[in-house]
């Protein structure tokens, strides 16, 4: 004893010296050397059981910790059986014993440790391991110690590391699997067992814009008016100790459904339970109160019921995520969409006291991230598959994904979303090459009998106007002066080049899909600017030092500057769309394309001879950078057509050479001034 009690002295002094800052390295490393030599020994162990019982110091702590993990983890088949049996009974009465006053990370690293053995032994030598875990689970005084205890055993068991070997592997999965509709049932319990008690405080609540809203969509989206009724109970108010309970159970829920198949265990109940805390992260109120009230306290309170939301629906995304979809769960399934798509319906819901925007907002940031991988998962893996359930109306889900998309309020969010079009733009291409072999009949009976429905077409047009409106100063101006246009990413592009080519990469996937509509939506916008840049010619006078641009109200000039940048978006925009008047449609869009390539020619013979950029402007810094890009980019989208320029001659030419040169010439006319003899 008393020995024990001089070691555990030195040993104090010893962490306190080696995280003294005034310590040397060379020093430092003579105490690490005492202390391996000293966790090297046979018995340490034991010493180190005393010092968890009996410091107070982390340090020691997590250090007496360290020499049981080494133990387990790189000894154990070496240690006597008798030893095992002492230390396999001892931890977790320790940790039963201690774990309300022990620090988070020391607890956490205690359970850990139990985990290691039980990886090790269980069930043979350790037969009542998990026995325990649920029993700690079950009792309320030890709720939050268990789920702890479980979350670790479904980190380090489910997915162990290599040093395992791989019949140890299957064996513990099996065993895991085994005990899965258990521990699932108790996760059930748990959480409905909380949302019943504190809801029956919040039958009556306050009236607000937010609470008992049904919406329109409800009856189409969740078949049952009593799941309707279900879901729009007003969220209850948790205390500290439920919210953090909560938090465990749906972080063990979400490590569980990663690895775990889908299957009949995860019941209709738990999934409703799911979706009620996925709420938590809807409820604006909540955030408000904390908001107006002012304190920290509730201000934190506020986060924390923000978070559950965030868990819950990290749960439902790890569910979402899986490809293999068991027949009998694809009714499930079909709920979970029904029931996130009525919180998608409810977060973009305006009405007297929101605008969407405002609303999308005031949620949490990570909220917002879970529900836009929510989104992609469902577009990406499951959309085939519910597309043909006639009861899940996808134009309505469009319409949902559309407001939530235009109404992100970071341009990442924005990105984010424009990447589920791509996706869901990529899923109707292939599926319609799939279903047509031919590819002309692909362009003529587009989205008329293919599809489910030809109303797809309404919300692609929609689709492609507005993500047109987003890149345009006309429209959008506040927005797209926040974007970055100096700084280079990783992919050498700068936050409006990114931004710019993502919107172009939508609008030419609509092209794909929709040709003639793409066009007709496009063009004209095109046209209206290169009319103000074609126009400018008339304000051009001669002064003394040369040629200026008689355009000087403040007014007229911020006027022209969108309207460059406009042009100069909207010419990258016809570039890109080149390839889609080339090959088997050739001669079906030839008249479109001749038309582009015209006023490609014209514009860039335009700004050759009269070279704006030259010109003296009333504020240079900003109009002659926009007057050079227009000018390059009529160059780079000509240059884009050149292969539509060949297929034209060698089709077209010889029944109208004279259109064909005259196109050549001019782009010649056009580009030769502009190669110098220093090239």
């Amino acid at each position: 004893q008393a020995s024990e009690e001089a070691s555990l002295r030195a040993l104090e002094s010893l962490m306190t010296e080696f995280f003294h800052n005034c310590t040397t390295n060379e020093r430092k490393r003579e105490i690490e050397e005492l202390l391996n030599n000293f966790a090297q020994q046979i018995g340490a162990w034991r010493f180190c059981l005393y010092f968890l019982s009996s410091t107070r110091n982390d340090y020691v702590m997590m250090y007496s910790l360290t020499v049981f993990e080494n133990l387990i983890n790189k000894m154990w088949l070496g240690v006597p059986s008798q030893d095992k049996m002492e230390i396999r009974s001892c931890l977790p009465k320790l940790l039963l014993a201690h774990h309300k006053t022990l620090p988070y990370f020391i607890r956490n690293k205690l359970c850990k440790v139990i985990v290691d053995i039980g990886r090790q032994d269980w069930p043979m030598f350790y037969h009542d391991f998990f026995t325990n875990i649920l029993q700690l689970i079950q009792s309320p005084v030890t709720t939050p110690l268990g789920l702890i205890m479980l979350k670790t055993t479904s980190e380090e068991l489910a997915c162990p590391r290599e040093d395992l070997s791989v019949a140890r592997k299957e064996e513990l999965r099996k065993l895991l699997l085994d005990q899965v509709q258990t521990v699932l049932g108790l996760l059930t319990g748990i959480l409905e067992s909380i949302w019943d008690k504190h809801s029956v405080t919040a039958a009556t609540p306050p009236p607000s814009p937010t609470s008992g809203e049904s919406g329109d969509l409800l009856s189409s989206l969740l078949q049952s008016p009593s799941a309707a009724k279900l879901l729009n109970q007003p969220i209850p108010l948790l205390d500290t100790e439920s919210e953090y309970i909560c938090s465990l159970a749906l972080e063990c829920l979400a490590h569980l459904f990663s690895w775990i198949p889908l299957s009949t265990s995860i019941t209709p109940s738990l999934l409703t339970t799911i979706f009620h805390f996925a709420r938590f992260g809807c409820d604006t109120r909540a955030r408000k109160m904390s908001a107006v009230n002012g304190s920290s306290h509730n201000s934190l309170l506020g986060q924390e019921r923000g978070r559950l939301g965030v868990l819950a629906m990290s749960c439902i995304n790890e569910l979402m995520s899986k490809n293999c979809v068991p027949m009998e769960f694809e009714e499930y399934l079909l709920r979970m969409f029904q029931q996130t798509f009525y919180l998608l319906q409810k977060i973009t819901k305006e009405n007297n006291a929101h605008t969407v925007k405002s609303r999308l907002e005031e949620l949490d940031e990570s909220y917002i991230e879970k529900f836009t991988d929510f989104l992609r998962l469902f577009v990406s893996v499951h959309l085939r598959r519910i597309e043909s359930y006639s009861q899940f109306p996808v134009v309505e889900f469009l319409a949902l994904l559309f407001k939530y998309t235009f109404h992100q309020p970071t341009h990442e969010g924005y990105f984010s979303c424009l990447d589920i079009w791509t996706l869901f733009l990529d899923y109707l291409t292939s599926k319609i090459k799939s279903r047509l072999a031919d590819k002309e009949a692909v362009l003529t009976r587009l989205l008329l009998s293919v599809l489910p429905g030809h109303r797809y077409e309404d919300a692609l047009v929609l689709l492609l106007t507005e993500v047109l409106n987003r890149i345009q100063f006309r429209y959008n101006q506040a927005q797209l002066e926040e974007l970055d246009d100096e700084t280079l990413d990783d992919d050498q592009q700068t936050e409006w080049q990114r931004y710019l080519r993502q919107s172009l990469e939508v609008v030419a996937k609509v092209m794909e899909l929709l040709p003639t509509h793409a066009f007709s939506t496009l063009f004209p916008v095109l046209q209206d600017n290169l009319e103000v840049y074609l126009g400018l010619q008339q304000f051009v006078v001669t002064s003394g030092t040369g040629h200026r641009l008689n355009i000087t109200a403040e007014n007229d000039c911020r006027r022209l500057h969108c309207s460059l940048r406009d042009l100069s978006s909207l010419l990258q925009a016809v570039g890109r769309l080149a390839e889609y008047f080339t090959g088997d449609v050739f001669a079906a869009r030839f008249n479109d394309a001749l038309t582009v390539v015209e006023r490609l020619v014209k514009v860039t013979l335009y700004g050759s001879q009269i070279k704006l950029y030259n010109i003296e402007t009333a504020v240079p810094s900003v109009l002659k950078p926009d007057l050079i890009d227009v000018h390059a980019q009529s160059l780079a989208a000509l240059q884009a057509y050149a292969h539509w320029l060949a297929q034209f001659y060698s089709e077209v030419h010889r029944q109208n050479p004279e259109q064909f040169i005259s196109l050549v010439s001019t782009a010649l006319e056009a580009i030769t001034p502009l190669i110098s003899s220093k090239v």
